[in-house]
């Protein structure tokens, strides 16, 4: 009999142990993106200090990252580029909890209030995308997600330069307002670089 009970024992530990390192990895800071400095200041100069990720769909590309680098144009040089746009994926699952509808919601609802001329002139989209469909999966990588995930994405002439999980949008869900603010916050230094 006490053999039963300390396999339940046992049991019961395993499972709180399992759910405390799922919920410390969910939240840990250590699972931030690698974001890239955007725009670094010296002195009475702006310019550009981007590190350039191929973008998802040009993986395989060999060509070195400096090239790249070199190739980014100062924002101060050059105006906003038809070729620049920022996009903001929504990426889910198949099943979707009221937490992760709500996140949707509030992610378009923030870019639809407060940026809509953005919309409208094509400098920013908005994309929800499910990561469990088969065209879709290699978001999962690309952008190294471990749940529902807000990433904003900065592309010129067709590459990604830099991108961001927002990983907050999970602690601000019970915010309306500050979720708004953070998601504007964050996609306005993108767009500064457009």
């Amino acid at each position: 009999m006490n053999t039963r009970k300390l396999i339940k024992y046992l049991l019961l530990f395993f499972v709180i142990g399992s759910f405390a390192l799922l919920v410390y990895k969910e939240f840990s800071p250590k699972n931030e993106s690698k974001v890239t400095n955007i725009v670094e200041t010296r002195g009475d100069k702006t310019t550009a200090s981007v590190k350039s990720v191929p973008a998802p769909e040009s993986r395989s590309s060999k060509e070195p990252a400096t090239k790249q680098e070199e190739e980014a144009p100062s924002p101060r040089t050059t105006g906003t580029s038809q070729n620049s746009k920022v996009i903001a994926y929504y990426f889910h699952g198949t099943f979707r909890c009221t937490t992760c509808r709500t996140i949707e919601k509030y992610s378009k609802e923030a870019i639809e209030h407060y940026f809509a001329n953005e919309l409208k002139n094509g400098t920013l989209e908005f994309k929800p995308l499910n990561v469990e469909d088969a065209e879709n999966r290699h978001y999962i990588q690309d952008y190294q997600l471990f749940s529902r995930s807000l990433v904003i994405s900065l592309v010129k002439q067709d590459k990604e330069i830099t991108w961001k999980n927002l990983t907050d949008v999970w602690k601000l869900v019970r915010d309306k307002d500050k979720f708004f603010q953070y998601v504007k916050d964050e996609v306005e230094k993108f767009l500064k670089e457009t």
